[in-house]
Protein backbone atom coordinates (compact mmCIF):
# COMPACT_ATOMS: atom_id res chain seq x y z
CA UNK A 1 0.00 0.00 0.00
CA UNK A 2 1.42 3.63 -0.93
CA UNK A 3 1.89 5.74 2.26
CA UNK A 4 -0.75 8.85 1.84
CA UNK A 5 -3.19 7.71 -0.36
CA UNK A 6 -6.77 7.17 0.74
CA UNK A 7 -6.82 3.37 1.39
CA UNK A 8 -9.99 1.01 2.91
CA UNK A 9 -7.42 -2.13 3.52
CA UNK A 10 -8.77 -3.56 7.12
CA UNK A 11 -11.65 -1.46 6.89
CA UNK A 12 -14.28 -4.38 6.62
CA UNK A 13 -11.98 -7.24 8.25
CA UNK A 14 -8.69 -8.72 7.40
CA UNK A 15 -10.71 -11.00 4.84
CA UNK A 16 -12.51 -8.51 2.85
CA UNK A 17 -13.51 -9.55 -0.55
CA UNK A 18 -16.79 -7.00 -1.24
CA UNK A 19 -14.72 -3.59 -0.55
CA UNK A 20 -17.20 -0.46 -1.17
CA UNK A 21 -20.00 -2.80 -1.56
CA UNK A 22 -20.09 -2.78 2.10
CA UNK A 23 -21.56 0.33 2.23
CA UNK A 24 -24.30 -0.45 0.55
CA UNK A 25 -27.30 -1.51 2.67
CA UNK A 26 -30.75 -2.65 2.81
CA UNK A 27 -32.06 0.79 4.11
CA UNK A 28 -29.85 1.78 0.48
CA UNK A 29 -31.64 -0.34 -1.37
CA UNK A 30 -35.31 0.70 0.24
CA UNK A 31 -34.20 4.35 -0.54
CA UNK A 32 -33.03 3.88 -4.13
CA UNK A 33 -36.45 1.48 -4.64
CA UNK A 34 -38.48 4.98 -3.49
CA UNK A 35 -36.68 6.39 -6.81
CA UNK A 36 -39.42 4.83 -8.80
CA UNK A 37 -41.67 6.66 -9.57
CA UNK A 38 -42.55 6.49 -13.92
CA UNK A 39 -42.27 2.36 -13.84
CA UNK A 40 -39.31 3.55 -16.83
CA UNK A 41 -36.27 1.30 -17.44
CA UNK A 42 -33.45 1.70 -19.30
CA UNK A 43 -30.42 -0.76 -20.29
CA UNK A 44 -27.20 0.74 -20.09
CA UNK A 45 -25.38 -2.02 -21.54
CA UNK A 46 -23.91 -1.87 -25.32
CA UNK A 47 -25.34 -3.92 -28.12
CA UNK A 48 -23.21 -7.14 -27.54
CA UNK A 49 -22.00 -7.29 -31.31
CA UNK A 50 -18.63 -9.07 -32.54
CA UNK A 51 -18.39 -5.60 -34.42
CA UNK A 52 -18.62 -3.52 -31.43
CA UNK A 53 -16.47 -1.55 -29.42
CA UNK A 54 -13.50 -3.19 -27.51
CA UNK A 55 -10.30 -2.15 -25.91
CA UNK A 56 -7.30 -2.71 -28.39
CA UNK A 57 -5.94 -5.21 -26.30
CA UNK A 58 -8.61 -7.45 -26.03
CA UNK A 59 -10.36 -9.44 -28.94
CA UNK A 60 -13.54 -9.05 -30.49
CA UNK A 61 -16.21 -11.10 -29.83
CA UNK A 62 -16.16 -14.24 -31.40
CA UNK A 63 -20.12 -15.93 -31.99
CA UNK A 64 -21.31 -19.40 -34.15
CA UNK A 65 -23.94 -20.65 -34.22
CA UNK A 66 -24.62 -24.02 -33.80
CA UNK A 67 -27.83 -26.06 -35.19
CA UNK A 68 -29.44 -29.35 -34.75
CA UNK A 69 -31.53 -31.01 -36.75
CA UNK A 70 -33.62 -33.92 -36.26
CA UNK A 71 -36.46 -35.63 -38.46
CA UNK A 72 -39.98 -34.83 -38.16
CA UNK A 73 -42.11 -34.94 -35.42
CA UNK A 74 -38.94 -34.44 -33.14
CA UNK A 75 -38.12 -30.78 -32.94
CA UNK A 76 -34.86 -28.97 -34.29
CA UNK A 77 -32.72 -26.65 -32.51
CA UNK A 78 -30.42 -23.72 -32.20
CA UNK A 79 -27.41 -22.39 -29.69
CA UNK A 80 -25.37 -19.59 -29.86
CA UNK A 81 -21.12 -20.08 -29.11
CA UNK A 82 -19.76 -17.09 -27.77
CA UNK A 83 -16.14 -16.83 -26.96
CA UNK A 84 -14.99 -13.55 -25.49
CA UNK A 85 -13.27 -11.21 -23.17
CA UNK A 86 -15.07 -10.59 -19.71
CA UNK A 87 -13.79 -7.15 -20.39
CA UNK A 88 -14.89 -7.16 -23.44
CA UNK A 89 -18.21 -5.02 -23.84
CA UNK A 90 -19.89 -3.27 -20.93
CA UNK A 91 -18.82 -5.02 -18.08
CA UNK A 92 -17.92 -4.59 -13.93
CA UNK A 93 -14.06 -4.96 -12.55
CA UNK A 94 -13.61 -7.11 -10.12
CA UNK A 95 -11.35 -6.38 -7.03
CA UNK A 96 -8.36 -8.67 -8.13
CA UNK A 97 -8.69 -7.02 -11.77
CA UNK A 98 -5.36 -4.41 -10.99
CA UNK A 99 -2.84 -4.54 -8.55
CA UNK A 100 0.77 -3.32 -7.85
CA UNK A 101 3.98 -4.07 -5.64
CA UNK A 102 2.33 -7.78 -5.80
CA UNK A 103 -0.32 -6.69 -3.88
CA UNK A 104 -4.20 -6.61 -5.01
CA UNK A 105 -7.35 -4.72 -2.70
CA UNK A 106 -7.07 -5.54 0.90
CA UNK A 107 -3.17 -7.07 0.97
CA UNK A 108 -3.84 -10.45 -0.59
CA UNK A 109 -0.67 -11.50 -2.64
CA UNK A 110 -0.80 -11.36 -6.46
CA UNK A 111 1.46 -14.64 -6.59
CA UNK A 112 -0.59 -16.90 -4.38
CA UNK A 113 -4.09 -15.60 -5.72
CA UNK A 114 -3.95 -15.49 -9.63
CA UNK A 115 -3.64 -18.86 -11.53
CA UNK A 116 -3.70 -18.66 -15.12
CA UNK A 117 -5.94 -21.81 -16.00
CA UNK A 118 -8.03 -21.21 -12.44
CA UNK A 119 -8.30 -17.26 -12.15
CA UNK A 120 -8.60 -15.30 -9.17
CA UNK A 121 -9.24 -17.06 -5.29
CA UNK A 122 -9.01 -13.91 -4.18
CA UNK A 123 -11.07 -10.50 -4.63
CA UNK A 124 -13.10 -12.81 -7.41
CA UNK A 125 -16.16 -10.77 -9.38
CA UNK A 126 -18.21 -14.14 -7.95
CA UNK A 127 -18.03 -11.86 -4.44
CA UNK A 128 -20.37 -9.02 -5.92
CA UNK A 129 -23.07 -11.02 -6.34
CA UNK A 130 -25.72 -7.90 -7.00
CA UNK A 131 -25.13 -4.23 -7.71
CA UNK A 132 -28.17 -2.55 -6.66
CA UNK A 133 -28.42 1.13 -4.88
CA UNK A 134 -28.98 4.76 -5.60
CA UNK A 135 -27.57 5.80 -9.65
CA UNK A 136 -26.65 9.18 -10.06
CA UNK A 137 -25.56 10.45 -13.45
CA UNK A 138 -23.63 13.51 -14.30
CA UNK A 139 -23.62 14.96 -17.87
CA UNK A 140 -20.38 16.46 -17.97
CA UNK A 141 -20.80 16.91 -21.78
CA UNK A 142 -24.08 18.14 -21.58
CA UNK A 143 -22.67 20.69 -18.63
CA UNK A 144 -20.14 21.77 -20.72
CA UNK A 145 -22.79 22.18 -24.11
CA UNK A 146 -21.22 19.97 -26.62
CA UNK A 147 -22.37 16.47 -27.63
CA UNK A 148 -18.90 15.25 -26.48
CA UNK A 149 -15.89 15.60 -24.85
CA UNK A 150 -12.93 15.99 -26.67
CA UNK A 151 -10.10 13.11 -27.14
CA UNK A 152 -7.49 14.33 -24.33
CA UNK A 153 -9.88 15.90 -22.15
CA UNK A 154 -10.12 15.91 -18.26
CA UNK A 155 -13.01 15.27 -16.15
CA UNK A 156 -11.90 16.65 -12.05
CA UNK A 157 -13.44 16.67 -9.50
CA UNK A 158 -14.85 20.06 -9.65
CA UNK A 159 -16.23 18.65 -13.22
CA UNK A 160 -18.08 16.52 -11.26
CA UNK A 161 -19.13 19.21 -8.37
CA UNK A 162 -20.75 21.41 -10.78
CA UNK A 163 -22.57 19.15 -13.27
CA UNK A 164 -24.50 17.50 -9.95
CA UNK A 165 -24.80 21.44 -8.41
CA UNK A 166 -26.20 22.49 -11.93
CA UNK A 167 -28.42 18.90 -12.18
CA UNK A 168 -29.77 19.29 -8.77
CA UNK A 169 -28.40 16.26 -7.20
CA UNK A 170 -26.36 15.69 -4.59
CA UNK A 171 -23.97 12.79 -4.18
CA UNK A 172 -24.80 10.39 -1.15
CA UNK A 173 -22.58 7.61 0.21
CA UNK A 174 -23.14 4.27 -1.27
CA UNK A 175 -23.85 5.83 -4.62
CA UNK A 176 -23.21 4.49 -8.20
CA UNK A 177 -22.14 7.23 -10.02
CA UNK A 178 -22.36 7.50 -13.90
CA UNK A 179 -19.96 10.00 -15.52
CA UNK A 180 -21.19 10.61 -19.52
CA UNK A 181 -18.63 12.13 -21.91
CA UNK A 182 -20.42 11.56 -25.06
CA UNK A 183 -17.31 9.97 -26.55
CA UNK A 184 -19.57 6.64 -27.36
CA UNK A 185 -20.93 8.78 -30.17
CA UNK A 186 -17.46 8.81 -31.86
CA UNK A 187 -17.37 4.91 -32.55
CA UNK A 188 -20.43 5.69 -35.13
CA UNK A 189 -18.69 8.68 -36.98
CA UNK A 190 -14.98 7.38 -36.62
CA UNK A 191 -13.72 4.31 -35.32
CA UNK A 192 -9.80 5.29 -35.75
CA UNK A 193 -10.39 8.17 -33.39
CA UNK A 194 -12.63 6.64 -31.16
CA UNK A 195 -9.75 3.82 -30.61
CA UNK A 196 -6.89 6.47 -30.14
CA UNK A 197 -8.21 7.70 -27.00
CA UNK A 198 -10.67 8.88 -24.60
CA UNK A 199 -11.41 11.38 -22.34
CA UNK A 200 -12.58 10.54 -19.00
CA UNK A 201 -11.88 11.24 -15.12
CA UNK A 202 -8.47 12.15 -13.99
CA UNK A 203 -6.46 10.74 -11.24
CA UNK A 204 -7.72 13.37 -8.85
CA UNK A 205 -10.84 11.72 -8.66
CA UNK A 206 -9.41 8.88 -6.33
CA UNK A 207 -9.65 10.92 -3.90
CA UNK A 208 -13.19 12.45 -4.83
CA UNK A 209 -14.38 8.82 -4.77
CA UNK A 210 -13.03 8.35 -1.21
CA UNK A 211 -14.57 11.41 -0.04
CA UNK A 212 -18.18 10.96 -1.35
CA UNK A 213 -17.48 7.41 -0.04
CA UNK A 214 -19.11 6.36 -3.81
CA UNK A 215 -19.55 2.34 -3.95
CA UNK A 216 -18.77 2.76 -7.71
CA UNK A 217 -17.91 4.29 -10.86
CA UNK A 218 -19.11 3.76 -14.48
CA UNK A 219 -18.83 5.94 -17.62
CA UNK A 220 -19.50 5.71 -21.42
CA UNK A 221 -15.99 5.33 -22.65
CA UNK A 222 -13.21 2.05 -22.50
CA UNK A 223 -11.39 2.73 -19.33
CA UNK A 224 -13.75 5.65 -16.56
CA UNK A 225 -10.94 6.85 -16.61
CA UNK A 226 -9.02 9.35 -19.22
CA UNK A 227 -6.65 7.28 -21.23
CA UNK A 228 -4.01 10.34 -21.69
CA UNK A 229 -0.31 8.90 -20.39
CA UNK A 230 0.16 5.54 -19.68
CA UNK A 231 -0.63 4.64 -15.70
CA UNK A 232 -4.44 4.46 -14.77
CA UNK A 233 -4.69 6.23 -11.54
CA UNK A 234 -8.16 5.75 -10.96
CA UNK A 235 -7.77 2.06 -11.94
CA UNK A 236 -5.36 1.69 -8.96
CA UNK A 237 -6.29 3.45 -6.67
CA UNK A 238 -10.52 2.69 -6.97
CA UNK A 239 -10.16 -0.56 -7.37
CA UNK A 240 -6.38 -1.64 -5.33
CA UNK A 241 -6.55 0.64 -2.80
CA UNK A 242 -10.03 1.58 -1.78
CA UNK A 243 -11.85 -1.84 -2.91
CA UNK A 244 -14.11 -0.05 -5.37
CA UNK A 245 -15.56 -0.41 -9.00
CA UNK A 246 -15.18 0.34 -11.98
CA UNK A 247 -17.68 0.26 -15.17
CA UNK A 248 -16.82 0.83 -18.21
CA UNK A 249 -18.45 0.97 -21.97
CA UNK A 250 -21.73 1.93 -20.56
CA UNK A 251 -24.85 3.42 -23.08
CA UNK A 252 -25.55 6.39 -21.41
CA UNK A 253 -27.17 8.65 -24.25
CA UNK A 254 -30.85 7.81 -23.22
CA UNK A 255 -30.36 8.66 -19.58
CA UNK A 256 -29.00 12.31 -20.32
CA UNK A 257 -31.42 12.83 -23.30
CA UNK A 258 -34.47 12.51 -21.15
CA UNK A 259 -32.72 14.58 -18.38
CA UNK A 260 -32.99 11.44 -15.83
CA UNK A 261 -29.85 12.18 -12.98
CA UNK A 262 -31.27 9.83 -10.08
CA UNK A 263 -32.64 6.22 -10.37
CA UNK A 264 -33.04 3.08 -8.81
CA UNK A 265 -29.74 0.65 -10.58
CA UNK A 266 -29.28 -2.61 -10.85
CA UNK A 267 -26.73 -4.47 -12.50
CA UNK A 268 -26.04 -8.73 -11.66
CA UNK A 269 -22.32 -9.56 -13.30
CA UNK A 270 -21.93 -13.51 -13.82
CA UNK A 271 -21.42 -15.39 -11.02
CA UNK A 272 -18.02 -16.42 -12.54
CA UNK A 273 -16.19 -18.42 -9.82
CA UNK A 274 -13.04 -16.37 -9.37
CA UNK A 275 -13.87 -14.31 -12.16
CA UNK A 276 -11.70 -11.12 -13.14
CA UNK A 277 -14.45 -9.59 -14.32
CA UNK A 278 -17.55 -9.62 -15.72
CA UNK A 279 -19.94 -8.53 -18.61
CA UNK A 280 -23.55 -7.02 -17.26
CA UNK A 281 -26.54 -5.48 -18.46
CA UNK A 282 -27.36 -2.67 -15.95
CA UNK A 283 -30.37 -0.95 -15.98
CA UNK A 284 -31.59 2.03 -14.95
CA UNK A 285 -35.37 2.38 -13.33
CA UNK A 286 -36.73 5.66 -12.73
Amino acid sequence: MVSNKPSNWGRWGPDDERGTLNLITPENILQAAGLVRQGKAYSLMLDLDKDGPVAQTRNPLWHRTSVTLRPNPLHCSADDVIVMHTHGTTHVDALCHVFYQNQMYNGYSVDEAIHPTSGSRRNGVHNIGFLIGRGVLLDIAGHRGVEHLQMTDEVTPDDLDASAAAQGVEIMPSDIVLVRTGWIRVFSENRDLYESGSPGPNGDVVAWFNDHQICAMGADNVAVESTAGTLRPLHLGVIRDLGGYLLEFLYLEELAADKVYEFLFVATPLKLINGIGSPINPVAIC
